[in-house]
């Protein structure tokens, strides 16, 4: 019953996964490949992104049981704080890096050139 909504959720992603790979398609194998690159990076970024919502909420459904208001306005707000702080550190090593990071993972040129727009 509980992991009901990651389920759903990850059947949904699965799906979204699936028709814009059928949408790239239509533009060619080279677009398909700077895709799949380019989510292969962001795949990466939503485990971190997922852990980080998993330890977060077990801490905050944790001080609303246990009533404590004070342990609630910490956790949510350390949350925030470190999601917006992990977004950023990941959208600057994403610009400052990103052609390196596709070039380590095999990128020929015209695909490295698709994955980068």
């Amino acid at each position: 019953r509980l992991a009901l909504p990651a389920t759903v959720e990850n059947i949904f992603q699965t799906l979204v996964g699936f028709v814009d790979t059928l949408l790239i398609a239509q533009l060619g194998l080279v677009a398909v490949t700077a895709v799949g690159l380019a989510n292969t990076i962001l795949n990466v970024y939503l485990a971190v992104y997922m852990a980080l919502g998993v330890g977060a909420t077990a801490l905050i459904a944790r001080s609303i049981g246990a009533g404590d208001r004070e342990s609630l306005t910490f956790h949510v707000r350390q949350a925030l704080v470190l999601s917006v702080g992990v977004g950023m550190l990941f959208g600057l090593l994403s610009l400052v890096f990103g052609r390196q990071m596709l070039v380590l993972m095999g990128a020929d040129a015209e695909s490295l050139a698709g994955a980068q727009a």
